[in-house]
């Protein structure tokens, strides 16, 4: 019978009141992402330090240049003060595949009905993979129970685990972003703000829907949908480069402003609304694949709304993008941001950088960090 090898250390315990604990280690397409947080009273977090750092080429010419990955994280470590070098890192959304899998509630071995499931799912042989697996239904009144399973091919895993290990760094752990993310909401929100949490995840070429409903992953699904899209969509349309198009958004956003704002600003407003015409098509696509996983949560927890909607990554950054989404959607958005400032602290003044920047940025390094704070893991 196939072992299932878990992702994540069993073992490892709660962090000490006053003492820091992992580091979490994103590293993303474009940067490197390092978040350590230390645990306070009553449910409420201190970030003891955090870094992001730039770095050129693709993320695999980074794990293949030791040399370059180890002085990168080294001097990040040493700027911001980080305390140790035992990390808990990220594999790449790219290298893990996520499925929700059924099966009967009458099975008696859990285990291997996983395994003999995922055999079918993936290519080549199960054994050369990395599996685990969480509950996401197992009432016992459920003719059928669901799981949701991630399996990463073995040599992704050494690759990571080899890279990081040739950087000095201590791996406690490999986690996932959904797992990580899944530990910030539950830090973040209680009570019924929690029932239906949807995270969206941009990158360049794609984004990642994740819904968190109160403790559990219910889903995680990727969507052709990214910046490298809607730049290239504003570049046509206007006959401008990327990177123009890029200022445009940052200088400009995609809100609609007032009608004296707009004439004050002397065309301001034109540009605005000029720019939220030309995405809206791209943005409307994504709501209709977010219409679909709302239905399938509304199934799954017998019809309890999605209590927000958060957008991250990329896109996040750009001025008016949430509010256009909400819009589109015509669900009203909580105030997050006070909730933030309720439960995480800056450890330092100097390190402090404003909510959006710090949530949409490095949130999974942060979900990373919390592992072995939360209580309900």
């Amino acid at each position: 019978m196939t072992i299932l090898q878990k992702f994540r250390r069993q073992d490892t315990a709660a962090a000490k009141p006053s003492v820091p604990g992992l580091i979490g280690l994103d590293i993303g397409t474009s940067r490197i992402h390092l978040c350590q947080i230390r645990p306070l009273e009553q449910g409420r977090y201190s970030i003891f330090a955090k870094a992001s750092v730039e770095y050129r080429g693709s993320r695999t010419e980074l794990l293949a240049d030791p040399k370059q990955m180890k002085r990168l994280i080294g001097v990040a470590l040493r700027q911001k003060r980080f305390r140790g070098r035992r990390v808990v890192a990220l594999m790449p959304w790219e290298d893990v595949k996520i499925m929700l899998l059924t099966y009967k509630s009458s099975v008696s071995d859990v285990d291997a009905e996983v395994v003999r499931m995922l055999s079918s799912r993936v290519d080549g042989a199960i054994d050369d993979y990395v599996v685990d697996y969480v509950p996401v239904r197992s009432n016992p009144s459920d003719e059928e129970h669901m799981v949701v399973a991630t399996v990463a091919r073995k040599d992704r895993v050494n690759r990571l685990l080899n890279a990081l290990i040739g950087c000095g760094l201590e791996v406690d752990s490999l986690d996932i972003a959904p797992t990580a993310l899944r530990r910030v909401v539950g830090a973040l929100y209680t009570g019924h703000a929690a029932d239906n949490v949807l995270l969206i995840h941009s990158y360049r070429d794609e984004s990642y829907l994740t819904v968190i409903s109160g403790r559990r992953l219910l889903f995680n699904q990727s969507v052709k949908f990214g910046e490298a899209r809607l730049l290239g969509r504003i570049s046509r349309e206007l006959d401008i480069s990327a990177d123009s198009a890029r200022a445009l958004v940052v200088d400009h956003g995609l809100e609609k402003q007032p009608l004296a704002q707009a004439v004050g600003a002397e065309g301001d407003g034109d540009i605005s609304a000029t720019l939220l015409e030309i995405v809206k098509p791209c943005f409307l696509d994504l709501v209709n694949e977010i219409n679909r996983v709302l239905v399938f949560t509304a199934a799954e927890t017998h019809g309890v709304p999605v209590s927000r909607v958060c957008l991250l990554g990329s896109l996040a950054h750009w001025p008016g993008a949430q509010q256009l989404l909400m819009s589109l959607l015509d669900l009203e958005q909580p105030d997050g941001q006070s909730e933030f400032y309720r439960v995480f602290q800056d450890e330092h003044d100097d390190t402090q950088i404003p909510w959006q920047g710090l949530f949409s940025d490095i949130s999974i390094a942060m979900g990373l960090a919390l592992r072995g704070m939360i209580s309900h893991e």
